[in-house]
């Protein structure tokens, strides 16, 4: 995060982090102060800088890079195709050519082992193995 205070000899705007601990911050006029954080009176007549701030992004540029590269306007129509072809793909099941065949029914079953085993443990979580009601994780 930055802060920006007006000089007082020159009245230059000064933008500087706030984040990196005590610092001296030097104008181009000469004059210099150090910058205390924890001091509350540097934020007298100051204002933040948020608009440049990259205190957490350089930790989340890869994440930032991946949500960029996502084309939300384009993924509705990608999620409605889908589910279009798997609705084609079940309609014409015997069609298929068998290696397509094969893929899709371990695909199936895959799905339904998961959602049978998600079924099981919501089971053993409320019901528990227990009798008095208490839930064991």
């Amino acid at each position: 995060m930055y802060l920006i205070k007006t000089c007082p000899s020159c009245k230059t705007r000064l933008r500087f982090p706030i984040d990196k601990g005590i610092i001296k911050v030097k104008c181009p006029c000469g004059y210099s102060f150090v910058a205390n954080p924890d001091n509350s009176d540097m934020y007298k007549d100051a204002a933040f800088d948020l608009s440049r701030s990259t205190c957490g992004l350089k930790k989340m540029t890869p994440l930032k890079r991946a949500m960029d590269d996502i084309k939300f306007d384009q993924f509705i129509p990608f999620i409605i195709n889908e589910i279009l072809n798997l609705k084609y793909k079940v309609q014409n099941f015997r069609l298929l050519p068998k290696e397509e065949k094969k893929k899709f029914i371990i695909a199936f079953s895959i799905v339904g082992a998961a959602i049978v085993g998600m079924i099981v443990t919501l089971y053993v979580l409320t019901h528990g193995l227990n009798s008095n009601g208490t839930i064991i994780i």
